[in-house]
């Protein structure tokens, strides 16, 4: 994906006219009704501002207008699909921005018959500039337009996207850089990987297939027992969580070659149906092909690197049910940052991705020749791919299924440069199990389907700490809007940070994370089609 700078408002405030130069206005005002005559220096530092616009406000300048329509796209080279783009292109146009920036983003909704919203994934926004509908905010109604603007708080690879129906299934994604104010971090090359699956169908067709041709929507309150979400409040840590993290955690990406053993080769059923035999599922749709930078492995997306040279790959999982494996041929892969944020660099040879997870890896480049990237399924149904070569090769990409031997990465591998332990406060806890209702594709967190399920209601200043439980068979990626959480996997004091964390089938996850951030904030799953059937809750402040 080509870097793309942002554009500078049109225009800058005007600075005010102090008194001096009032008087001086006035004087040489007057020197001229009087006849006098005024000097070349008197006139040359003259204002030539009309007084009166100096005092009329302005509001800060635009940094990117997308529009957001419907559009047929074949980004596979198979078929033309109606997408729902933004700016017209697939992925939408590439944000970046500096940290301590204030943003401004005008979206124009040119969709003829739907609304429309745009969630900035992994960013401290303000609570009703997160655009979740009817829960930071309402959503965009077509022939409309909704200004995001807020300050930016961070630095590091993030993305944005539709959080209206399956418009982010249709391609209405793009990914989101934040330059920090000192990069500690040098390489020569800086490229966003962003991953995606790709129907040649409609998803509401797909999706009514899984339901057994149930409407959509149709998810309804569930009992608390068994499984329900027990919140308590004390001025202690969850049992079995201690409060520096020291615990094992076995839901971890490691976990995943026995699972995906299973399924390599094998793809999940035709026509989006669902997997109903024992063990891990790991996928419910059967998808077309699967995307890198908007590219279908036909034509992959390259780019040129001369030997010895590092390049910055920012992963970005922006599928809507696809976890991807990537591995980069003959090459190992630094991680250098998990879900933006910097954690100790730890070089491995693979690593699984979720959807709304965020990676950036560093390659140096060996020798001359021609190396691909592969970002495979992890059901084993197909791969995207990306190429990077050298000036002197031809760019040949390597259309094989990869091995995944080696290291793989695991949330074990992931510590922060600094301490993460959170300020005192009262601990509020949640166990909430995941489970679902398969043959009704029924979704659920802490025994409730959205959107009929209580509020988990937090006060400022609290320590809340989650249990996870995943009873189903299948990996649920949960993402928490406008907080970074602690992932408890037995760093101690130095947990890393993410926005959103893999948990396993039949293992439990734990987090926790400081209620510092006033608002109603989405916790759901990150698989759309799970999304959609329920697996989703809200944190709401009270007072």
């Amino acid at each position: 994906m080509s870097r793309h700078r942002r554009r500078e408002g049109r225009g800058a405030v005007q600075r005010s006219l102090t008194r001096r130069a009032l008087l001086r206005n006035a004087a040489v005002g007057t020197a001229l009704l009087a006849g006098g005559r005024v000097t070349r220096s008197a006139a040359a530092i003259t204002p030539v501002t009309a007084p009166e616009s100096a005092y009329i406000p302005r509001p800060n300048p635009t940094q990117y207008t997308i529009g957001i329509a419907s559009a047929p796209v074949n980004p596979d080279g198979a078929q033309l699909v109606n997408g729902v783009l933004l700016n017209g292109t697939l992925p939408g146009p590439e944000i970046r921005v500096r940290e301590g920036d204030m943003l401004r983003v005008l979206v124009d909704n040119r969709l003829a018959d739907s609304p429309t919203s745009i969630h900035w994934h992994g960013l401290l926004v303000p609570a009703a500039m997160d655009g979740v509908p009817d829960v930071s905010n309402a959503p965009i109604a077509p022939g409309r337009t909704y200004v995001y603007e807020y300050p930016i708080r961070q630095s590091g690879t993030y993305w944005y996207h539709s959080h209206y129906d399956f418009q982010e299934q249709l391609g209405c994604y793009g990914a989101f850089v934040i330059e920090p104010a000192h990069e500690p971090l040098v390489t020569e090359h800086d490229a966003v990987i962003l991953l995606g699956d790709w129907l040649h169908r409609s998803p509401e067709e797909v999706y009514k297939e899984l339901r057994g041709g149930q409407p959509m929507g149709a998810g309804m309150k569930m009992g608390a027992a068994p499984g329900g979400a027990t919140p308590t409040v004390s001025g202690k840590a969850m049992e079995g969580m201690p409060a520096g993290g020291a615990m094992t955690m076995r839901g971890t990406p490691a976990a995943a070659p026995a699972a995906a053993g299973k399924g390599m080769g094998a793809g999940p059923p035709a026509g989006g149906g669902m997997k109903m035999g024992g063990g891990a599922d790991l996928s419910d749709v059967k998808y077309d092909a699967f995307l890198l930078n908007g590219r279908g492995p036909e034509n992959p997306w390259t780019l040129t690197v001369r030997p010895g040279e590092r390049v910055r790959l920012r992963v970005v999982n922006g599928g809507g049910s696809t976890y991807f494996r990537v591995r980069c041929d003959e090459h190992p892969l630094q991680i250098t940052h998990a879900d933006g944020l910097a954690v100790e660099p730890t070089t491995v040879d693979h690593f699984l991705i979720g959807m709304g997870e965020v990676y950036d890896a560093v390659v140096t480049m060996k020798a001359t020749g021609s190396y691909t990237l592969h970002a495979v399924a992890q059901d084993g149904s197909g791969q995207a791919l990306g190429v990077l070569h050298t000036p002197d090769a031809t760019p040949r990409p390597n259309r094989a299924m990869p091995s995944f031997d080696g290291r793989a990465l695991s949330y074990a591998d992931l510590r922060a440069p600094a301490p993460t332990t959170l300020p005192d406060g009262p601990v509020r806890t949640f166990r909430l199990p995941l489970s679902g209702d398969m043959a009704r594709y029924i979704w659920m967190i802490g025994g409730q389907v959205w959107p009929n399920a209580d509020p988990l209601l937090i006060r400022q200043g609290d320590r809340v700490q989650i249990e996870m439980a995943n009873e189903s068979g299948m990996w649920h990626p949960m993402h928490l809007h406008g907080h970074f959480f602690r992932v408890l996997q037995g760093a101690g004091e130095f947990c890393p940070l993410k926005h959103s964390v893999n948990v396993p089938p039949q293992e439990t996850v734990r987090i926790e994370f400081t209620a510092d951030n006033p608002g109603s904030w989405f916790f759901h799953c990150h698989n759309t089609y799970h999304l959609e059937a329920g697996m989703a809750r809200k944190f709401e402040y009270i007072a």
